[in-house]
């Protein structure tokens, strides 16, 4: 073989490699960017089925978060890039939440990864849903307890903050409020729990005590109970 043709070929196998490693290297930025995408779009779900939850009242209220109810508040179509539907697996847990709501751990994939989906379809619990979300895979997780925490919380801030009323409504007149009193002040100021229920409330026959409260759609009750001889005003925060 004459040395031009040995070069030839010498440049040939060089450039033969040189194209297979740009080749391998491309199709590993494709599949990083295509998983950054499903990544992104499952985060967006999660956040649509939180949101879901956010804007339930007590008519619309579900303790299972659904993918159904999610999509109506998510930017991406639910649907994966081989035109699956998004896979939320839900799992209950054993334990309640903090104020007695049922708890569930949710995990969301917008992969068409049929190892993935199958082992989130399998997960026997939230522990072993975790696990199999885990590492970098393009999973959103969600905890369904600390969105109805953080329900009970915003309701506890607007029961707090009705109750100084009561108590400036008390300074004025040395008596608290009659129930048509309350009724007329708290739709005056706008004050309702988050799930668009007025709070309740009774009042001692003297007037001199009462009692402000909410039930969740999940039936906890708070309550903070307004009595000027023990003003420790105490609910669960």
């Amino acid at each position: 073989m004459s040395p031009f043709m040995m070069g030839l070929m010498m440049g040939m196998t060089i450039f033969s490699a040189m194209s297979m490693q740009w080749a391998k290297q491309e199709l590993e930025n494709i599949q990083k960017r295509q998983q950054a995408e499903a990544t992104r779009s499952a985060e967006d779900m999660a956040g649509a089925m939180e949101f879901a939850m956010l804007a339930e009242n007590k008519d619309t209220y579900g303790e299972t978060p659904t993918l159904e109810r999610a999509r109506m508040f998510a930017a991406t179509t639910g649907k994966t890039r081989g035109d699956q539907n998004f896979l939320a697996t839900v799992r209950e847990e054993q334990t309640e939440g903090r104020f007695g709501a049922p708890r569930s751990q949710v995990a969301i994939t917008a992969s068409d990864d049929t190892l993935l989906r199958s082992q989130m379809h399998r997960a026997a619990d939230g522990e072993e849903l975790n696990r199999a979300a885990g590492g970098e895979q393009p999973v959103a997780l969600l905890d369904t307890s600390a969105v109805r925490d953080r329900q009970v919380r915003t309701s506890n801030m607007r029961m707090n903050s009705l109750a100084e009323q009561v108590y400036a409504f008390y300074a004025a007149k040395m008596k608290f409020p009659s129930t048509s009193e309350f009724t007329e002040m708290a739709t005056k100021l706008g004050f309702r729990d988050v799930w668009g229920q007025s709070f309740e409330y009774t009042v001692s026959a003297d007037q001199q005590s009462a009692q402000i409260g909410f039930t969740t759609p999940w039936d906890y009750t708070q309550s903070l109970k307004l009595n000027l001889k023990d003003d420790s005003n105490a609910s669960s925060q």
